[in-house]
């Protein structure tokens, strides 16, 4: 039985000896610094520099829109304590039985900050949005579908009692190649059918074939662009279901010891489109008067999208999000 648990991050906790979890991918040589910077383990006159920040340097210096007001649900590793979520109320469910929303996988408190860090080193792309976790992956990589759908349908009871007050985002941090899982797809559709956006991320094997759920017409599917900006990431998969790209190469967040990491991957990408349809449903629900609908949203991330030049249309679908045009699309006041 799943039990809700609500805590507030008030501190941060100690650093653990091990570092970051393997599983973001990022480079292992790097390690940080005594200024809280990523430097070679080994500093050489040939290394080469890297801007950590790369993957925020597209966000606008002085946005309108924050998030604010916008719930969304994460449905991934859970959220551990860390000073870049200090002061959000995060509250959630553990569908794991670990009886803890704290993440033993060092997966979704890196998706957690990318979205709404709020700034002591860096600042998520939805700094104000709400974070509703939903743990669904205990880290031993066995995570059942309908443990799943049991997570969404359990969102979707919440939004049925609160219509005034929903959850308007999931972001999915889930993906299987090849088949798919009738209870759960049911799940995504009612989402999105009930004014849910579900993003979800393509996949991490580097060749064609876009995962399930990724693969459903009902969610936004998310490729990871590189850190050069101009190639897809080598391990992103793609496909004609990709419906956007983002920063998913060398991206600096938080990570559930309390520090910072590298993560690399399409999670990581579909974490910065979770947070501009975050921004989509603040801008369209004070301009409309009411929640917009998924394809409001998918339209006005679409009409700000970009394409990067050379990119195949399968690897980057309609591009990469400009949160500036996104503003400019769907208004909001600061």
């Amino acid at each position: 039985m799943c039990r809700w648990i609500v805590f507030f991050v008030p501190f941060l906790f100690a650093l653990s000896a091990h570092g970051a979890d393997t599983l973001f991918l990022g480079p292992t040589h790097l390690r940080i610094d005594e200024n809280g910077d990523f430097a070679p383990a080994e500093k050489t006159s040939s290394a080469e520099p890297f801007d950590n920040l790369w993957a925020y340097r597209v966000l606008p210096a002085d946005k309108k829109l924050t998030g604010k007001g916008v719930k969304i649900a994460v449905a991934d590793s859970g959220v551990s304590p860390h000073l870049e979520l200090n002061g959000k109320q995060i509250i959630g469910q553990d569908f794991t039985l670990s009886g803890s929303l704290a993440d033993t996988k060092n997966h979704g408190t890196g998706v957690a900050a990318i979205i709404g860090a709020r700034g002591v080193r860096f600042t998520g792309a939805a700094p104000e949005a709400s974070i509703w976790v939903y743990k669904i992956d205990d880290g031993s990589r066995l995570i059942s579908p309908q443990v799943v759908a049991n997570a969404l349908n359990t969102i979707l009871s919440y939004n049925e009692k609160n219509p005034n007050d929903k959850i308007t985002v999931i972001n999915l941090s889930y993906g299987v190649s090849g088949g798919g899982h009738i209870p759960l797809t049911n799940a995504i559709n009612r989402a999105h059918d009930s004014g849910v956006t579900v993003v979800v991320p393509a996949g991490n094997f580097g060749y064609p074939g876009v995962f399930y759920p990724a693969n459903l017409s009902t969610v936004l599917a998310v490729s990871a662009l590189g850190a050069d900006g101009v190639h897809l990431y080598g391990n992103s998969a793609y496909g004609p279901e990709v419906d956007f790209t983002a920063p998913g190469d060398r991206v600096y967040t938080a990570s559930s010891d309390g520090g910072y990491t590298l993560m690399s991957g399409t999670s990581a990408a579909a974490a910065f489109v979770t947070a501009a349809a975050a921004l989509a449903v603040e801008g369209l629900t004070q301009k409309l008067g009411r929640y917009p609908t998924p394809e409001e949203v998918k339209n006005a991330l679409k009409a700000s999208a970009v394409k990067v030049p050379g990119l195949p249309d399968i690897a980057q679908g309609n591009g990469l999000i400009d949160i500036a045009k996104l503003e400019q699309q769907v208004g909001g006041a600061k």
